[in-house]
């Protein structure tokens, strides 16, 4: 994606303007700068995204932010009243009030007719109230992915749902995702991985489109192999569902006129991928990206990935082993073994008692595209179907592949039958830590 920052009339408000290119069209400054002056270097920012570790990523972001960014207090600082009973309305009005700068600076919140004094804790429970009421599927901003209820993505119909003004609560929500990594806290909703990647300014591919809508994915992806796709009478257009009501969207310009075809197939691919990745909630992306960079300079994030960047926001999972090891069910050359083969138990063996808390993590951004763990535990993980689809591990044999590979939308990994230990542990550890540039992707 490619984001061009425009003034606005209101100075504290940025306009833009958004648009998906080409991987080599687009371009994020080196450095940091302020009033023309060098604040964070290219050389820094190459130093930290060499870091091999995320949490040596992560310290060295928050340093960059506490002792670079952020406006000492005695400099000024921002007291936030707000009233528990109208948390969202008196939220948006305090942080919509506040410039760029305001923004950096050392927050404090105060619930009116409660006694308490902001140590932090207030300001943890407020990042954590309002995230949880804008994530919030009946607000109508947000809805869950078709893969996986922990993972949201932006309603396209959030006009219809929130009339008085969807976009001012896209705006707010970006300022507080940003202010969220600005002040170390964390926030309460896990979105769909090619958000995440529009946040970094990272390419979108095709297989993107699986996790948000995999059934739509599947049968675009059908039309590959076809002999002749004119049979299939289909046309440049998008049938959209706003609340019940039925609306065609032209893909091109007169694309109800313009039959697809075995020769024009690659464009039909490429707008449908472009629609659904940016364009059907582009107003809404915009505003959430430009909330974003009011806070955070865009060169600090090019050290991350994008699962990083969603453990950053979100935290690490607390992960119950256990739980997870009670609700996995075996499959293919397992089926018959399940829990007692060798290879099974030396996979748990090494989740359990070598992986860290990041491993873990990754490992389940891995087997099903969010780092999401929900309430109630791994007994209620759900499908692309949304009926409970337990996490699984299924056998294969080295012949069919020689890492372990994951479908995200079934919440399984298909594990090979190893020799040994130390080949599962090799292989499992360069799978998890490449799935972000797309080793999982068939």
């Amino acid at each position: 994606r490619k984001l061009r920052f425009l003034e606005g009339n209101d100075p504290r408000m940025r306009t833009g303007l958004l648009e998906l290119v080409p991987a080599n069209q687009s371009s994020i400054d080196s450095s940091v700068q302020r009033n023309g002056k060098q604040i964070v270097s290219y050389a820094e920012i190459a130093a930290a995204h060499d870091k091999k570790k995320f949490e040596d990523k992560a310290e060295w972001f928050q340093m960059i932010c506490r002792d670079r960014l952020r406006i000492e207090w005695n400099e000024g600082h921002m007291k936030i009243k707000i009233r528990r009973a109208h948390l969202l309305h008196d939220s948006i009005e305090a942080v919509m009030s506040l410039s760029p700068t305001d923004m950096r600076k050392i927050w404090r919140f105060e619930f009116l007719g409660e006694v308490a004094i902001d140590a932090g804790g207030l300001q943890r429970e407020w990042f954590q109230l309002v995230t949880e009421q804008l994530f919030d599927p009946d607000m109508g901003l947000w809805l869950p992915s078709a893969s996986n209820q922990m993972a949201m993505r932006i309603n396209p119909a959030s006009e219809i749902s929130c009339p008085e003004n969807h976009l001012i609560y896209f705006r707010f929500l970006g300022r507080v995702l940003g202010k969220a990594m600005f002040d170390g806290q964390i926030v309460a909703g896990h979105m769909v991985r090619h958000l995440y990647k529009h946040v970094l300014g990272w390419p979108i591919t095709f297989e993107d489109l699986e996790i948000p809508d995999e059934s739509y994915y599947n049968s675009l992806k059908s039309l590959i192999g076809m002999d002749n796709i004119a049979d299939m009478c289909l046309d440049f257009t998008f049938l959209e569902n706003d609340l019940g009501e039925n609306r065609s969207v032209d893909l091109i310009e007169n694309g109800s006129n313009i039959d697809v075809t075995n020769e024009n197939l690659p464009l039909f691919l490429e707008v449908n991928m472009k629609y659904h990745m940016m364009e059907r909630v582009k107003p809404q992306l915009n505003e959430l990206l430009l909330g974003f960079f009011d806070v955070i300079p865009e060169p600090l994030l090019t050290v991350f990935d994008f699962q990083e960047l969603e453990l950053l926001m979100c935290g690490l999972p607390k992960i119950d082993i256990e739980d997870w090891k009670r609700h996995t069910d075996y499959k293919g050359q397992f089926e018959r073994t399940g829990s007692d083969d060798r290879v099974v138990k030396w996979f748990w063996e090494i989740v359990t008692e070598e992986f860290d808390h990041e491993q873990r993590a990754r490992l389940l951004q891995f087997s099903t595209g969010t780092s999401g763990v929900p309430s109630r535990g791994f007994s209620v993980l759900q499908s692309n179907d949304g009926k409970i689809r337990k996490f699984c591990i299924e056998g294969i044999k080295k012949e069919i592949s020689l890492y372990p590979r994951s479908h995200t939308c079934f919440n399984r990994i298909d594990l090979p039958v190893y020799s040994s230990k130390n080949e599962l542990r090799e292989k499992l550890k360069v799978a998890i830590e490449s799935s972000a540039t797309g080793f999982d992707m068939e």
